[in-house]
């Protein structure tokens, strides 16, 4: 007898053979190999970017310190010195995202002449360290650091270690240079005091400087018949002058206010002004 066939028969459940499964691994690892470094480097330019904006703001932020205080931070008090103007805790100054700990440099400068520029430094790349401030010690140095082009690497006659830097390929993208020029605040925002020193007596008097950051400077003779003259001295600054050689006896201190002064000495060993 007979059985009467199904109106739907059943079919086979359907699967991968080996070839097929095979194809689509190879399909997927092709598609991994695109995307994840285009991620990867999407992720990298996302975070250069926010720590080029964070740099801005660190710029900005010292020029405000340096107006409110009449002198640029230091490399060593950089940090605290900024937190008193950003929204940052001192630990998010000090190091970028990728924990790498940001640099600050101030341009070498001769007294009584002020540092005209600084720099924050930022490495976004693990293995590639920064210059410290002990590493600039010329303005020669902080100039070839200061005019390297954005995606660049300075010159390995600035500091060695940029060696390191030019033996990975396109490692220019992981160095930030904020620049921060003091100039126009020191020619606009400070009043800029020259003071005038002559010794009109027969023996050798001295002066000295102290900055508004507490930085004491040596003390300068003046022979019999000198002339020294002070520019772009910034209020707040001390003025010691001295009635015997090389900073022995104080004679007149003057703190620098908003106006020029002349100051003689004469040939009774003292300092008068006039």
């Amino acid at each position: 007898m007979k059985r009467a066939s199904p109106l739907f028969p059943a079919r086979r459940a359907a699967a991968f053979t080996l070839i097929e499964m095979i194809g689509v691994l190879a399909i997927m690892a092709i598609m991994a190999s695109v995307l994840v470094p285009n991620a990867l480097r999407s992720m990298d330019r996302a975070a250069i970017k926010a720590e080029a904006e964070n740099l801005a703001a660190l710029g900005e932020q010292t020029k405000q310190y340096l107006r409110a205080n009449g002198t640029a931070p230091t490399s060593a008090n950089w940090i605290a010195a900024i937190g008193t103007f950003s929204d940052l805790a001192q630990a998010d100054i000090a190091t970028n995202k990728r924990a790498q700990a940001r640099v600050y440099l101030l341009e070498p400068a001769t007294a009584p002449a002020l540092p005209p520029r600084a720099m924050i430094l930022s490495s976004m790349r693990a293995g590639l360290a920064l210059p410290t401030a002990a590493n600039i010690t010329t303005s020669a140095q902080f100039l070839s650091l200061w005019q390297t082009a954005d995606n660049a690497v300075p010159s390995t006659a600035s500091w060695g270690g940029w060696s390191a830097w030019t033996a990975v390929a396109n490692s220019g993208d992981y160095l930030l240079i904020e620049r921060i020029n003091l100039l126009p605040i020191y020619n606009t925002d400070l009043a800029n005091v020259t003071l005038t020193l002559n010794n009109r007596g027969t023996a050798t008097a001295s002066y000295n400087l102290v900055l508004p950051n507490g930085t004491s400077q040596t003390a300068v003779n003046i022979v019999a018949g000198g002339n020294v003259v002070l520019t772009g001295l910034l209020p707040r600054t001390r003025l010691n002058l001295y009635s015997t050689a090389s900073g022995g006896t104080l004679s007149y201190t003057y703190v620098v206010g908003t106006v020029g002064r002349t100051f003689d000495f004469d040939a009774t060993n003292r300092w008068t002004p006039q």
